[in-house]
């Protein structure tokens, strides 16, 4: 045995990735893990409690991540950059994981156990929201702050997308300064 509960959460979030939640086994998930199921079941009761464990600790993972970076010195530009920025490395570091949940949040319903993927999106949209109500009470920026994070998520998700799906290299430090910038200065009419 190579492991444990960690082997298994890397294992299953690698073939849950591949291969979506209807698709995976518990006899995939223990192989890959280089576990027998008596001791993936020491951890998880089910294939659906160990994917409620993967999800929780993803959105855990990704808000924690970005409650750090929204508490972070300097202008509010420079703040939403180091939002936007932590979020891309965090895919990059871990692409695997991205995949999983991108996988996940778009498999058609009953497919996949119940998670509320709105309720943890909102926890992410309230936060960059806080930080850009902060620019609107300081005079910096105008507008609906729950809107623009909205809009600056929805940016963010295309690069992330396009980096998975497509292969480019839309996670840098100027992609993230360039969604800030179009979200703070809006677009120019020529």
């Amino acid at each position: 045995m190579r492991g444990g509960r960690e082997a298994i959460l890397n294992a299953a979030i690698e073939v849950f990735a591949r291969q979506g939640y209807a698709g995976s086994s518990i006899r995939a998930i223990c192989q890959a893990a280089g576990v027998t199921k008596p001791v993936l079941y020491y951890y998880f009761r089910s294939k659906e409690h160990l994917y409620q464990e993967l999800m929780i600790d993803c959105f855990s993972l990704s808000l924690k991540t970005l409650l750090r970076a929204s508490k972070s010195a300097g202008s509010l530009r420079q703040r939403l950059v180091r939002i936007v920025w932590d979020e891309f490395r965090s895919v990059k570091k871990a692409p695997t994981r991205a995949q999983f949940l991108l996988r996940m949040i778009f498999s058609p319903e009953g497919r996949r156990p119940y998670f509320d993927y709105i309720q943890e999106s909102e926890r992410q949209r309230q936060t960059i929201a806080g930080v850009i109500q902060e620019g609107i009470d300081a005079g910096k920026i105008r507008g609906n702050a729950g809107l623009l994070a909205t809009a600056l998520m929805g940016m963010d998700l295309m690069a992330i997308l396009e980096s998975i799906l497509v292969g480019r290299a839309t996670l840098t430090l100027r992609a993230a300064e360039r969604n800030v910038d179009l979200l703070l200065n809006g677009c120019t009419v020529a």
